[in-house]
């Protein structure tokens, strides 16, 4: 038997909303279902399972009339689909699905699927549930057990190994992390969102492909296949005081066109630099997409050589009333303040 699982569409969701690219992120939710249907025909897939946070709100009828229709392309596939018992989710819950679509309401159900004599405990959220997990037995003695689970956001699944191995599943397809984790080898797993929901979610996202052999009731293979086109990708510059403007540039277009400027980064700085050295988003190639830009530099003031530069204004002012006492008698605290108050004065107090 042949699945792919998939998890967290988050379908409406609108990623990284207040920039420019924001509405191109949402549709690339939708997007990710066509291409996640696009593999169950290539890979002739039997089951899809599609645990966690189907819709990021509640569905509207045209939400799932445009599910239904991207369903209507794979009859031949059994579809596991989590919804919520609740009048928020009316229009899902009460569309007209064909058979081999089984939307899952309750927050336990039991189900069995003929077709490919499969016996499956749904789970809508892991707490609560440890004993009907662990104690499950099969209703048909040669069927394939499987677990398809949502966590919830308070409550990760057990890691432990050895309660692990233990799980009377062949597979356990869990839901309710956006980022794709094993916690058993070929058995159970998160698969995460198959695009990227945020800047915490580093690296490739997309689906697992698996098969599962009749006879033996065992993962005998598992892939991850990458769907999404755009990633997060954290770069981090270290500067020292040889580091210049034109320098760090060009340091910054290599790093960004050799991943790509379809992808979104969040951005580093650190260490010390020449105050001459401006830290600033002029320096991206144009087109680059940035959602975070840390500046954690420190740039190495000649406080002696601003005072006299300074001397009749508010920044001498400032740094006299710390070169009094001298620059090596300065606590930390002391220092810290010297050089954030000399900082503000040199940029107009920003």
């Amino acid at each position: 038997m042949r699945f792919i699982h998939a998890s967290d569409l988050n379908l409406g969701m609108i990623p990284d909303g207040q920039k420019s690219w924001g509405r191109e992120r949402g549709n690339a939710l939708f997007s990710a279902l066509d291409k996640i249907v696009d593999l169950v025909i290539q890979e002739n897939a039997d089951a899809l399972f599609l645990t966690g946070q189907s819709f990021h709100f509640s569905p509207l009828k045209e939400d799932v009339e445009r599910i239904r229709q991207v369903f209507a392309r794979i009859p031949f596939c059994h579809i596991l689909l989590f919804s919520k018992n609740s009048p928020d989710y009316h229009f899902l819950n009460n569309a007209a699905f064909p058979r081999n679509i089984h939307l899952i309401r309750e927050e336990k159900e039991h189900l069995y699927v003929e077709d490919l004599n499969m016996e499956i405990l749904a789970i809508q959220k892991y707490t609560g549930q440890e004993a009907e997990i662990n104690e499950f037995s099969l209703q048909h003695s040669d069927a394939i057990p499987l677990l398809l689970c949502n966590t919830g956001k308070d409550c990760s699944f057990p890691s432990n190994r050895e309660e692990l191995e233990k799980l009377p599943f062949s597979f356990v397809a869990l839901g309710g992390e956006y980022n794709k984790r094993v916690l058993l080898e070929n058995r159970i797993l998160y698969a995460g969102s198959p695009e990227p929901l945020g800047k915490e979610q580093l690296g490739e996202h997309g689906i697992y492909l698996g098969n599962i052999h009749p006879l033996q009731k065992k993962v005998d293979a598992l892939d991850f296949i990458p769907i999404a086109t755009v990633q997060y990708i954290f770069l981090h510059f270290h500067l020292d005081k040889e580091t210049g403007t034109e320098a760090l540039r060009s340091r910054l277009h290599t790093e960004i066109q050799k991943r790509g400027l379809e992808h979104i980064y969040r951005i580093k700085f650190s260490g010390d630099r020449d105050p001459e050295t401006k830290i600033t988003e002029e320096l991206l190639p144009k087109g680059a997409r940035v959602i975070e830009w840390i500046d954690k530099t420190y740039p190495l003031y000649d406080f002696y050589s601003l005072y006299k530069e300074h001397s009749n204004d508010l920044i001498g002012l400032y740094i006299r009333s710390y070169l009094k006492k001298g620059l090596n008698e300065l606590s930390q605290k002391e220092q810290d303040a010297l050089f954030y108050g000399v900082s503000a004065l040199l940029q107009g107090g920003k």
